[in-house]
């Protein structure tokens, strides 16, 4: 149509291709300033993702450590309780050896008190016990003489009685009764 149009004789200016130029120029500079910014996206997309991992990655570093920090802080916690009570208990433990201490000295001064009561109470003993076997040897005598008492009786009885009463009193007397007629005969003597 073009090649219709000069053959008849028109004689204008054909702007057409020129447009048509300008136009694919512009068309393929944005396609290339369009390329060139996708690409520079995807770099800067790596770029940034690789920054998110690692800020992920030192996010997680960041809270191990703040946990333990936290565990630290319990067991510094803990071991300054504990410290506490060991000193308490140290504090306790030297009141008692000082409270020891003194009662160990006073007992010292105690002791030598002591060893002289009882010395004196070892005399007192010493003289119980032979006022004892004083007393036991004169309880011995005085059985002795009961003995012959009972015998000088028993001598006395057999030439006053009969002797059929004799066997029956030797029959029916029991130990008790022998010990009641002594202490009759003792009665008889004092008065």
């Amino acid at each position: 149509m073009a090649l219709a149009r000069t053959r008849r004789g028109e004689s204008g200016m054909n702007y057409w291709p020129g447009f048509v130029d300008a136009l694919s120029t512009l068309i393929l500079s944005i396609i290339f300033i369009l390329t060139v910014f996708v690409v520079v996206q995807f770099y800067l997309q790596q770029e940034v993702a690789g920054k998110d991992t690692a800020l992920t990655r030192l996010n997680a570093q960041i809270a191990q450590l703040t946990e333990l920090l936290s565990l630290e802080k319990t067991g510094k916690a803990n071991l300054e309780d504990q410290l506490a009570q060991l000193q308490a208990s140290l504090a306790s433990a030297a009141s008692d050896r000082d409270k020891f201490k003194d009662l160990a000295e006073g007992a010292g001064a105690g002791a030598t008190a002591a060893q002289g009561k009882v010395s004196e109470l070892t005399g007192q003993i010493e003289g119980e016990k032979k006022i004892s076997s004083r007393a036991l040897a004169q309880v011995e005598i005085l059985n002795q003489q009961i003995a012959a008492l009972r015998r000088q009786l028993a001598a006395i009885g057999s030439r006053s009685t009969p002797p059929r009463r004799r066997t029956r009193r030797r029959r029916t007397r029991s130990p008790i009764s022998a010990s009641g007629s002594i202490w009759r005969w003792r009665r008889r003597c004092r008065s």
